[in-house]
């Protein structure tokens, strides 16, 4: 069994006049750096989708641009040569390596996907899923499924459940101009050149 971490970055950033969320300072590194890092330790390779060149980790274009995250998930299922993808959001910078490493155990434990459920029911853009399943994603894609929420028919699918401090925290989602000033301030001690 392999992990290939892969960091979702094909956005558009509408929310953000276009500007490319991924290279946004954070912390001294970027959002994109950030996902990579997060995902290196637990990792095999790692595999940005849509995102520009970044430390760490191989480039693909999104092969299904501007039509959801499913779309990026199918990119990299067909793009990776390990067993598993540990998929991620750019935008979610403050991620735990222990959520991650919670969704990968999950994931090693013979299920097709995993994804995690926040409190409030909605699924946040962190999951596993296994690289055998990109047929059966394939087929959901061909038939107008582009939510990650779609993933959970991939059987069997596991769902972690986050506390409502982990989603707090960990799982703190850079939105919009509001969200990412909001994570500036979070992010005040989180320089490791401090």
């Amino acid at each position: 069994m392999s992990w290939t971490g892969v960091v979702l970055a094909g956005g558009r950033s509408q929310r953000f006049g276009g500007v490319d969320k991924t290279r946004l300072p954070l912390g001294g590194r970027t959002l994109l750096q950030r996902a990579v890092d997060a995902l290196a330790p637990i990792s095999t390779s790692c595999l940005v989708v849509g995102g520009g060149p970044v430390a760490g980790a191989t480039s693909v274009p999104d092969q299904y641009p501007g039509a959801g995250p499913l779309g990026g998930v199918l990119t990299a299922l067909e793009a990776i040569d390990t067993s598993h993808a540990l998929i991620l959001a750019v935008d979610l910078p403050f991620i735990s390596g222990s959520l991650l490493r919670d969704v990968q155990r999950a994931g090693a434990d013979a299920a097709a996907a995993v994804v995690v459920l926040l409190p409030d029911g909605r699924l946040a853009l962190c999951l596993s899923v296994r690289r055998a399943c990109a047929p059966a994603v394939r087929e959901m894609w061909s038939r107008g499924a582009r939510r990650v929420r779609d993933l959970e028919n991939l059987v069997p699918c596991r769902r972690v459940p986050a506390e409502a401090r982990t989603a707090a925290d960990a799982l703190w989602n850079i939105n919009d101009p509001l969200t990412y000033a909001r994570a500036l301030e979070l992010a005040e001690h989180d320089c490791p050149a401090c």
